[in-house]
């Protein structure tokens, strides 16, 4: 039954091969994932030999070579072949606080599966606190789904849908065409109490059938709780104040609540570096992998960054030096679409609008230094309502850094109003505000 999955290991196995590691970690790993797996099966015989396998390679793995995985690409390569292995790997190579939570054991195995319409899904681990969670799952089915899509995927618990500010996941690059291993990560809309470790994914496919899994699954161990640094601290910078409100640590992320004061004339885009920072000058800088805010308003943010929660530092501070903004009549671009014309933009003169058609405004901006920001976020038409819009992009060449947003059908409206979630232009201060 699990022929394909040892086919795989034994693959694996040669690649890891050309890696040196040295002995004594190895051998400690190897015999540390064998005992863990035969604990595993004289408790639960009747567990499959699916799970046998899956526990000795999560031991070996996370008890030895987070490290490699961390510092050797190739290493990394080879690892993210094993089944259900590889967007984790991804993750530990590019968030510090994910790193800690495989550190300190915080991943929890579940391997619950459910096969519909031919298709089978399996929920391989999960990480879980107040405020978020991330599923690594494999979808595989007799045929290629290379192509394959969802409809929709909610998480409950205790029947109920658990609030979600934002879901996401990838069509990632497949090893198999028939085999589709990925990550959901949901960001909670609010911070989140469980009273029980039982939980449901559900997920429907976009496909002919609308396959539809309902997917229960139980966690071994109690969510961790957030750490809490209650502030209410003005700062300013540039002439604009803002308070920082709240601080709170979780395992997955820190979370940090500002609120910018209505009289500002400016309209603060993005922080360039946040950053929790502890007394030997560590840093957790902003999460480069998924969400890094959310806005519940014009002067009410919420902002995310790598966590440092299995830390133990003597003092801890939050700092932050170098923002994004525009004046906040600025804050837009204003075009007419009938006539092909702007007629408001930022009076810089930075950027220029380059296709202007009934479903995609596109803008460019010379290359002065790196930013990796999409510049459009929302856009209203002339009476104020919403315009849907279903992508934004980003790109370069060797002079210009271009953006685009796309919306999701044709406009004829003579004005519409995009607004700018990123922008090149900066103010700069000096903060730094004492946690612990």
């Amino acid at each position: 039954m699990f022929e394909n999955e040892e086919k795989q290991l034994r693959e694996v196995r040669s690649k890891l091969e050309e890696f040196p590691i040295p002995n004594d970690q190895l051998n400690d790993a190897i015999q540390s994932g064998f005992l863990i797996a035969n604990l595993e099966w004289r408790a639960k015989r009747q567990k499959r030999r699916k799970s046998l396998w899956t526990v000795a390679i999560a031991a070996v793995f996370l008890l030895a070579f987070i490290t490699s995985i961390r510092v050797s690409p190739a290493f990394a390569n080879a690892i993210a072949s094993i089944p259900g292995m590889g967007k984790l790997v991804e993750y530990i190579q590019y968030d510090k606080g994910l790193q800690a939570i495989m550190d300190n054991d915080y991943y929890q195995t579940v391997h619950a599966s459910q096969m519909k319409d031919g298709l089978t899904l399996t929920i391989n681990g999960v990480i879980l606190d107040e405020s978020g969670i991330v599923i690594t799952y494999t979808l595989e089915a007799p045929y290629s789904i290379e192509v394959l899509d969802y409809k929709k995927i909610e998480l409950y618990h205790n029947g109920k849908v658990v609030p979600p500010g934002t879901v996401s996941y990838n069509n990632p690059n497949q090893r198999h065409e028939n085999r589709k291993e990925d990550i959901i990560e949901v960001l909670f809309l609010a911070k989140q109490s469980f009273d029980t470790q039982d939980f449901v994914l559900e997920l429907q496919l976009d496909n002919e059938k609308e396959t539809a899994f309902s997917l229960p699954f139980t966690l071994p161990k109690e969510v961790k709780k957030g750490k809490v640094f209650s502030l209410d601290k003005v700062v300013e910078v540039e002439g604009q104040k803002m308070t920082i409100q709240e601080i709170t640590i979780y395992p997955l992320r820190v979370e940090v609540k500002v609120f910018f004061d209505e009289p500002n004339s400016m309209k603060i885009l993005n922080f360039m570096d946040m950053r929790i920072e502890d007394e030997k000058g560590e840093v957790w800088s902003s999460i480069q992998n998924g969400t890094t805010g959310l806005g519940f308003s014009d002067n009410e943010q919420t902002f995310y960054l790598q966590s440092n929660y299995f830390e133990q530092p003597n003092k801890l501070y939050f700092k932050f030096n170098k923002m994004q903004a525009l004046p906040k009549d600025e804050s837009y671009l204003l075009v007419d679409l009938q006539k092909q014309e702007v007629i408001m933009q930022p009076s810089d003169g930075k950027i220029e609008v380059t296709k202007m058609t009934q479903n995609t405004i596109e803008a460019r901006f010379p290359l002065a230094e790196e930013f990796g920001y999409f510049l459009f976020f929302t856009a209203e038409n002339g009476d104020g309502q919403k315009v849907e819009s279903n992508s934004s992009s980003s790109w370069r060449d060797e002079e210009y850094q271009y953006s685009s947003i796309n919306f999701t059908k044709n406009y004829n409206e003579s004005l519409l109003k995009v607004y700018f979630q990123a922008y090149p232009n900066y103010i700069n201060g000096d903060i730094s505000v004492e946690l612990k």
